[in-house]
C-alpha cells in the first residue's frame, strides 16, 4: 500500500450541472472537509458512506451553501484506498470554486488529472489495465464500447494478463535454475528443452491470440469516419437525414446543393461513427462548387468506409467515379429504390463492382440491409478476435513484443543457450508486466493518467 502524505481535492462533476461534487482524498480528507462543512453530527462521527445534509462554509466561516450533502468514505475500503469525502452542494462555478479555495487555504492541493485513479493503482485497488478501463467507461462512443470498458474494469483482461506473466516467470525460473545448477548429475524435476521450447512458443500463440483484438479495440475507441459521397441529385443528403432520423442537411432536386461537408457523430450497430456528406462529383461547376468537390475527393481518400451513392432508376455504370474506387472501403448504394418498375429481387444485389445495397432513403427502405453490410464490412477479419474485452495500442504493442522475445527464447533452446534464452524471457516478462502494472515506468504512468479528466 503505497502512502500519500498530501490530501487532493477536485470537482468530479462538469461545470454547470445542477450539482457540484467535490472529491476529497488523503490522509487529511476528512478533518479538511470537516472544517468547512457543518451538520448534525460532526463529519469524523457520521457512519461510513452515510449521505448526511448540512450546510457548508468557507475557511473564514463564510457561507457558501446552506444544503450540502456530505459522505466519507475511510480507506481502504474506498475509491482510492485512502480516506476519501465527497460534498455534493448546488451547482454553480461560484460554490464550486470558493470551496476549492477554502480546501486550498488549509493545505489540500488541487489533484491533477487522473491523479485519483492513479492512487487507486498504486494502492492496489486497481490494476493499470482496470485503470485505463475508468477513461474508457467515460469516453464509450457506444453501448458495446461501454460494455467492453467494464468488462476491462471488472478485470478480465488484468486477470488474463497476469496469468501469462506467472506462465512466463515460471518459465524463467526453470531456465535460471539451469544456470544456477549445471552439474548433469543433480536430479531436478526439470522439463526436457523440447518441452520448454514448445511451452514458451505456446505462450507466444496465445499473447498473438490476445493482440488481435487491437483492431476491435480501435474501432470501439476512436470509431471510424463513413463519407456518403458519389454524383449530384442521387439522394446523398436525404440519406444522411434518414440515417440520423433528423433533418441535418438541405435536400433539393437542384445539383450541387451541397457545396461543403457536413459531419455528424452517431452509433450504428455498436459502433461510433463519424458521418460525412460530401458535395457530388461531376465535371465542370462554379468555381465554389469545384472547391465543395475537391473537399468530397478529400474526404474520400481519408475515409475508413465510403458509401457511394447511385441513382437506383439510372444507368449505375454511367454514375461510378472517374478515379477508381477502392474496394476494400466502398460500399455501393442504390437510392431512389421507390422509382424501379418493381422492387429489386434481392438485396443486397448484384453489381459489376461489389455488393450493391438498394435504399430508399424517403421511407427507410433498405436501411436495415445497408447497416448489416456496414457492420459486416467493419469488422471484416475480426471474427476470432476476443470478445469480451478490446486492447488498446499500449496493449497490443506490449503484447507482440512480449511474443516476440518469447520466440527468440524458444529459438535459443534449440541450441540450448540458456543465458540468452532468459535473457529474452525477462525482457518478455517487462512487457506483459507494463500492462497490468507489475513492472511500469513513471513515465508511463504520467502518460497514461495525463489523458484522464480532473476528478478521476
Amino acid at each position: 500500500m503505497n502512502q500519500f502524505e498530501d490530501s487532493i481535492c477536485a470537482p468530479a462533476t462538469a461545470l454547470g450541472g445542477a450539482l457540484s461534487i467535490i472529491r476529497i482524498s488523503g490522509p487529511d480528507a476528512i478533518a479538511l472537509a470537516a472544517a468547512l462543512w457543518r451538520g448534525r453530527l460532526a463529519l469524523a462521527e457520521l457512519p461510513a458512506r452515510y449521505l448526511a445534509l448540512g450546510s457548508l462554509h468557507g475557511a473564514d466561516g463564510s457561507l457558501i451553501d446552506r444544503q450540502c450533502l456530505a459522505v466519507r468514505m475511510p480507506g481502504p475500503h474506498s475509491y482510492t484506498g485512502e480516506d476519501m469525502v465527497e460534498l455534493h452542494c448546488h451547482g454553480g462555478a461560484l460554490a464550486l470554486r470558493l470551496t476549492l479555495q477554502s480546501l486550498q487555504t488549509q493545505g489540500c492541493r488541487l489533484a491533477e488529472p487522473g491523479e485519483f485513479t492513479k492512487r487507486a493503482f498504486l494502492n492496489g485497488k486497481l490494476d493499470l489495465s482496470q485503470a485505463e478501463a475508468v477513461a474508457e467507461l467515460i469516453s464509450a462512443g457506444s453501448e458495446k464500447a461501454l460494455n467492453l470498458a467494464n468488462a476491462q474494469l471488472e478485470g478480465s483482461f488484468g486477470r488474463q494478463t497476469r496469468r501469462e506473466y506467472k506462465h512466463i516467470m515460471q518459465m524463467l525460473v526453470e531456465i535460471e535454475s539451469r544456470l544456477d545448477f549445471p552439474e548433469e548429475d543433480l536430479d531436478l524435476d526439470w522439463l526436457s528443452p523440447q518441452q520448454l521450447q514448445e511451452d514458451i512458443e505456446n505462450m507466444a500463440r496465445r499473447l498473438e491470440k490476445m493482440a488481435a483484438g487491437r483492431r476491435q479495440g480501435e474501432i470501439l475507441r476512436h470509431g471510424i469516419s463513413l463519407v456518403i459521397a458519389g454524383p449530384p441529385n442521387v439522394g446523398k443528403s436525404s440519406l444522411l437525414n434518414a440515417i440520423l432520423g433528423q433533418e441535418r442537411a438541405i435536400v433539393s432536386e437542384l445539383p450541387g446543393t451541397t457545396r461543403d461537408s457536413i459531419e455528424a457523430g452517431l452509433s450504428l450497430r455498436g459502433i461510433p461513427i463519424r458521418l460525412i456528406d460530401t458535395a457530388g462529383l461531376r465535371r465542370g461547376g462554379d468555381p465554389i462548387e469545384r472547391i465543395g468537390m475537391q473537399r468530397s475527393r478529400n474526404s474520400m481518400a481519408a475515409a475508413d468506409i465510403i458509401f457511394w451513392v447511385m441513382d437506383a432508376s439510372l444507368p449505375l455504370p454511367e454514375q461510378l467515379d472517374d478515379a477508381e474506387l477502392p474496394p476494400d472501403k466502398v460500399i455501393y448504394v442504390a437510392n431512389k429504390m421507390d422509382r424501379l418498375p418493381s422492387p429489386p429481387p434481392n438485396n443486397p444485389g448484384k453489381f459489376s463492382q461489389g455488393e450493391l445495397f438498394y435504399t430508399c432513403a424517403l421511407d427507410g427502405t433498405g436501411l436495415e440491409e445497408l447497416y448489416e453490410g456496414l457492420e459486416a464490412r467493419v469488422w471484416q477479419g475480426t471474427e476470432n478476435q476476443p470478445d469480451e474485452f478490446c486492447l488498446s495500442a499500449r496493449h497490443a504493442d506490449c503484447l507482440q513484443k512480449a511474443r516476440l522475445e518469447l520466440l527468440a527464447g524458444a529459438a535459443q533452446l534449440e541450441v540450448q543457450a540458456w543465458e540468452l534464452a532468459a535473457a529474452n524471457l525477462r525482457l518478455a516478462l517487462a512487457q506483459v508486466g507494463e500492462i497490468t502494472g507489475e513492472q511500469v515506468s513513471e513515465q508511463i504512468l504520467q502518460g497514461i493518467f495525463a489523458k484522464f479528466c480532473i476528478g478521476k
